[in-house]
């Protein structure tokens, strides 16, 4: 079975949704993603959310691109009234036909993430959708481990974890932890090069090192060939790697067939 590839949004947030459809086509990608909810570290707000007229349209040059909607993000998880909060984006989910929606765990209390997760799920699963739970080191769930053991207590069918490559390395994760998880959680995974292959030294160096200092997959010193060795030959490859000064290329198009060769060349 030949990989799959969807090109996420935040590798040229600035670029239109629609027309991130027709770059990721154009590329070779299978999938895309899309951020629909503001980017605080750019500035970037696509809107579309709560607007039937503009997510008909965009559904509309979804189908006609040739690429399939994986993702959208990114729903908060900071306590119970997330869930009433996040209806927008599920709304937005079910009208594109994304797989899953992106949640970050941002409650301290170790029980109510849990319900809220779980209640989260559920919603997503009545908007047709799924949701993936990303770990970072400045969210309440900050390590691989952390993701797999929240999404087990809630105990939902609907909810994957979304592992990223920089996430788990800063965040002291090994290539073990990841090939012990169920292949079944693991339905796509996002990948990037960065300098230094170790830890982040605190929260706010990997935030900092996530939104603005990632390189292309097959650059730097991040172990990506072993990491998407350790993952099922499924999963599907994103790469997420916000380049300085690309958030909205000159030419969007060049800078995703530049992300689909390196992605390539880290996986075959």
């Amino acid at each position: 079975m030949s990989r799959q590839y969807s090109l996420a949004h935040l590798s040229m947030i600035a670029v239109p949704p629609a027309r991130l459809a027709e770059v990721a086509a154009g590329a070779g990608f299978d999938w895309f993603s899309l951020r629909l909810t503001p980017s605080p570290s750019t500035g970037v707000d696509h809107g579309h959310l709560g607007d039937d007229r503009a997510l008909e349209q965009l559904r509309h040059h979804i189908d006609c691109s040739g690429a399939r909607l994986l993702d959208l993000e990114v729903i908060r998880m900071t306590g119970p009234e997330s869930v009433a909060a996040a209806t927008p984006l599920l709304e937005a989910a079910q009208t594109l036909g994304a797989r899953y929606v992106i949640a970050t765990v941002e409650d301290d209390d170790p029980v109510r993430r849990i319900d809220t997760l779980a209640a989260m799920a559920q919603a997503a699963a009545a908007h047709g959708t799924a949701i993936a739970v990303e770990f970072m080191m400045f969210t309440a769930s900050p390590t691989l481990v952390d993701a797999v053991d929240v999404i087990a207590a809630a105990g939902e069918p609907n909810v994957v974890v979304l592992p990223d490559v920089l996430h788990l390395t800063r965040s002291g994760g090994t290539l073990e932890q990841l090939a012990a998880v169920d292949p079944s959680l693991l339905p796509y995974a996002q990948i990037c090069g960065a300098h230094g292959s170790g830890p982040a030294a605190d929260a706010s160096a990997a935030r900092a090192e996530a939104a603005r200092a990632r390189l292309l997959p097959d650059e730097g010193d991040l172990l990506v060939r072993q990491y998407v060795a350790a993952l099922p030959p499924t999963t599907i490859l994103a790469p997420e790697a916000p380049l300085a000064g690309q958030a909205d290329p000159e030419d969007p198009q060049a800078l995703a067939h530049a992300m689909m060769a390196a992605s390539r060349r880290v996986s075959e």
